[in-house]
């Protein structure tokens, strides 16, 4: 069947054309798709079960996003309550070492020793 469609305007009539080009396709071939496309969506089954399938499938993949989060969140609270609790210990230590430094000469690998012990007993 021949269809005629007219007034349109040169704008969109170039538009075609580039789309066309493109493409690799004819306009001819071009415009078959474009109504083609537009009456298979306006076929009812699509139009009214296609959103609820679109919004399940983004419900679904925000809440697997949102316990994603969650979880980075505890983890991340986790890590800083170690790292308070460590600094606490070094603060301590340092401190205690301050004080008595004519009394006790502390080497590093010491500290870092008395770390790993302290470490262990809180876990």
């Amino acid at each position: 069947m021949d269809i005629k469609i007219r007034n349109v305007s040169t704008q969109v009539a170039n538009e075609i054309d580039k789309i066309a080009k493109d493409e690799g396709i004819s306009q001819n071939t071009l415009y078959n798709k474009i109504i083609s496309d537009y009456v298979k969506s306006r076929d009812d089954f699509v139009v009214n079960i296609l959103p609820p399938i679109v919004r399940a499938l983004v419900n679904q993949e925000l809440d697997r996003l949102s316990e994603g989060a969650n979880s980075t969140i505890n983890n991340v609270y986790i890590a800083a309550q170690k790292m308070i609790n460590t600094t606490e210990k070094i603060e301590n230590l340092l401190t205690e070492t301050i004080t008595n430094s004519e009394e006790n000469s502390i080497t590093d690998e010491e500290i870092l020793r008395i770390l790993e012990i302290s470490d262990k007993e809180s876990s």
